[in-house]
């Protein structure tokens, strides 16, 4: 971990990470031309897939999973239904695709932060003030991903599944002071909870409040694992 970070550790250019929802399908600046556009053909590729995605995460959030239709989508992306089918096989198999780019983007985001902490405690704590700062400013996604995927079907939710256990690896690393190893179950535990905390909020659509979590989260990861005394420590203002 960095030495001598900046104080706030950081926000490491979180508008270079565009997550799903967080766009508009039909901006003006992701048209494309009817007839002779001059655009190779696996650029409309991109272009349409990612408005698909983007369109599908705002609908997801307005209407609600159960409601979400493909014509619903393609309608907001400004595309066919042919075009849907050319890149998802179904509702679902978009909605994997969204929450797989937008979660791998979110975790890079948190490791950045993590990694340039000071400290192995400090380091969760820039993860967590991250994660909470990210969700509060991209209500879609937080909306999607946090409540609406409990109505997807079981490919998505096990890709929910191996996206929470990405964050053993936070715990994992040694803080240099020789304590034992965690026990999985233990961290498993403490993510669970953060997410628990984090759904509750997003849920009752208070998702501009994520990030006065942060310190009673902070306090709740670290306590099992440093003790009340050094977990105290963080429960400070933002």
């Amino acid at each position: 971990m960095a030495t001598e970070p900046s104080p706030e550790w950081p926000d490491l250019a979180i508008a270079d990470f565009v997550l799903p929802g967080s766009r508009s399908a039909r901006d003006a600046s992701r048209a494309i031309k009817p007839g002779r556009h001059g655009l190779p053909p696996e650029m409309v590729a991109s272009i349409q897939r990612g408005r698909l995605i983007d369109a599908f995460i705002l609908v997801t959030a307005e209407d609600g999973f159960p409601q979400v239709t493909i014509s619903r989508v393609t309608d907001a992306a400004g595309v066919t239904k042919k075009a849907f089918y050319v890149h998802f096989a179904s509702l679902d198999d978009c909605f994997l695709a969204a929450y797989e780019y937008g979660s791998a983007m979110l975790l890079a985001l948190m490791s950045q932060a993590y990694n340039a902490a000071p400290t192995w405690s400090d380091g969760i704590r820039a993860g967590l003030r991250i994660l909470l700062k990210v969700l509060a400013s991209e209500t879609p996604f937080a909306k999607a991903s946090v409540v609406e995927i409990n109505a997807a079907g079981p490919r998505v939710r096990e890709a929910r599944s191996r996206y929470l256990q990405g964050f053993r690896t936070f715990f994992a690393q040694s803080d240099g002071t020789g304590r034992p190893t965690i026990p999985v179950a233990v961290v498993d535990a403490v993510v669970g909870g953060i997410y628990s905390a984090i759904y509750i909020r997003v849920e009752a659509g208070r998702t501009d409040e994520l990030l006065d979590l942060l310190p009673s989260l902070t306090y709740f990861a670290l306590l099992p694992i440093l003790g009340r005394e050094e977990a105290e420590q963080h429960l400070s203002a933002v």
